[in-house]
């Protein structure tokens, strides 16, 4: 059951129903019996996997309520939760890092590594059920003593598959509360569900169709062609993704339950560091607390240097478990820390400052100037990770690195080609349509404005774009990218 199934349109509704008519104390049961058959839909036998992660984490959190921080006994069940968490995960997902060597061609019978399927969400229920654990260690949250309730804060079915990741204090608290159906709030719910069916089945899934063919063999297109190709792919990632954190922001807000915002416009950033804070925000948020501010805590200088590469590194890592995407990650860390390094020079800013001073730039130009320079750094990042993540292999990755070589004498020569003008108007419909009316909903929400204007704007503009996702969206059953990691 995929979020953009007709089986999911009736899903939702009967859940939603179901959980304001059935009395509050009953309604978790509702909630985690809802959950096991969303995923069970799926695969009924990775349940037992979901479950297990559960009950390790209940029970050893619960364990280490009963122990001294510090204690030896307390380290040994958070060791226990971190290897009944990432073990699975380490399995599962990166068993596709093997391929090539000795350990791939293992065989057991007739199964080999190549064999080893991916379970759905295993990526997002197994670090927010590690980060739960992490944080009664450290002595931040009490242990929850209801398996039902935590058990429901693993599984609840909207942000169970692709997140976002929630921390125990957001989630858990809400599903305690008595929750009552207010309509606006289930409007504004259905709005956010529109939306991201929009940036899936209109964006997402048609850039879908346009892009990999020419990625895969760019050697029959034009340099514009390829270099559109590969910015088109970074912007099918994004509207995918948080076309699905859209949907399930929205399914749970139907029901009362609020979950965290995942992406903020991550294209306007002015930074790498800037972008990946903008892009899967809960992602990011989790790395950070647990990995780089334990690292960059220590009093060396160039532990925050360790913390930016190893950071970077596992957040790629977590994308995709490839080759490229770890050299994504190292070249992502290594810019970060220059970005800093040249932040912190303050002695050399302010020279540049002077200098641009004495040539009639002022303060406001030489802060575009900075901007644009640092717009230039992310968009040169950019280029690089969606050219070596989404092309088929190196071979392919070099050659659209000489297609973007060759594309400032193309243009200058006018022999880029029409090749490029049907990917160009689908791209700037993206962007056009997408960022401006995200860069409206950050003023104020879009939903507020059209409310101010009355019905007969909001509601020709709602099945508008309903009309506009049934005529242009492509239905072809293609799952989200996420179910990938």
């Amino acid at each position: 059951m995929i979020f953009h199934s007709l089986d999911y349109l009736l899903f939702l509704p009967l859940v939603a129903v179901l959980f304001f008519c059935v009395p509050h104390r009953w309604r978790w049961v509702l909630l985690l019996v809802a959950s096991n058959i969303f995923y069970a839909s799926w695969r009924i036998e990775f349940l037992a996997l979901l479950w297990f992660t559960t009950l390790v984490d209940f029970h050893a959190a619960k364990a280490m309520m009963h122990t001294e921080k510090g204690s030896a006994r307390r380290r040994l069940l958070l060791a226990i939760s971190m290897v009944c968490n990432l073990g699975p995960l380490a399995f599962f997902k990166y068993s596709a890092l093997l391929a090539g060597t000795t350990l791939y061609d293992l065989r057991i019978g007739n199964f080999t590594m190549a064999d080893v399927i991916l379970p759905l969400g295993i990526s997002f229920y197994t670090f927010q059920t590690l980060g739960y654990s992490i944080d009664v260690y450290r002595g931040k949250r009490e242990a929850e003593d209801h398996l039902g309730i935590f058990g429901v804060y693993v599984m609840y079915f909207p942000q169970l598959l692709a997140g976002p990741i929630e921390r125990p204090y957001k989630l858990l608290p809400q599903l305690r509360e008595r929750q009552v159906f207010e309509l606006r709030r289930a409007a504004i719910g259905c709005a956010m569900i529109l939306v991201g069916y929009f940036k899936k089945l209109v964006i997402a899934d048609r850039l879908g169709l346009l892009v990999p063919p020419i990625l895969a063999a760019p050697e029959g297109h034009t340099s514009l062609t390829v270099t559109l190709a590969t910015l088109g792919a970074l912007y099918r990632y994004y509207a995918d993704l948080s076309g699905y954190a859209d949907i399930a922001i929205g399914s749970s807000l139907i029901m009362g339950i609020a979950l965290s915002r995942n992406f903020n416009r991550p294209f306007a950033a002015v930074s790498i560091a800037e972008f990946w804070q903008r892009w899967h925000i809960t992602v990011t948020r989790w790395f950070t607390d647990y990995v780089y501010i334990p690292i960059a805590r220590s009093t060396r200088i160039w532990s925050r240097f360790v913390a930016t590469v190893l950071t970077t590194l596992l957040v790629a890592l977590w994308h995709g478990a490839a080759s490229t995407w770890i050299a994504a990650g190292l070249v992502g860390g290594l810019l970060m820390i220059g970005e800093g390094a040249i932040r912190r020079q303050r002695g050399g800013l302010a020279r540049t400052s002077r200098a641009l001073e004495r040539i009639g730039v002022g303060a406001r130009g030489a802060r575009f100037l900075g901007r644009s320079a640092n717009r230039l750094v992310l968009w040169f990042f950019l280029l690089f990770l969606g050219s070596i993540v989404n092309a088929p292999g190196w071979e392919q990755t070099r050659t659209i690195w000489g297609k973007m070589a060759d594309l400032p004498g193309d243009a200058l020569s006018l022999s880029a080609g029409f090749g490029a003008l049907h990917l160009s108007a689908l791209f700037l419909f993206a962007i056009a349509a997408l960022e401006i009316y995200q860069w409206l909903d950050s003023r104020r929400p879009v939903f507020d404005r059209l409310e101010a204007a009355g019905a007969i704007v909001a509601w020709p503009f709602w099945w508008g774009l309903a009309a506009i996702i049934l005529v242009f969206g492509v239905f072809t059953g293609s799952g989200f990218l996420y179910f990938d990691f």
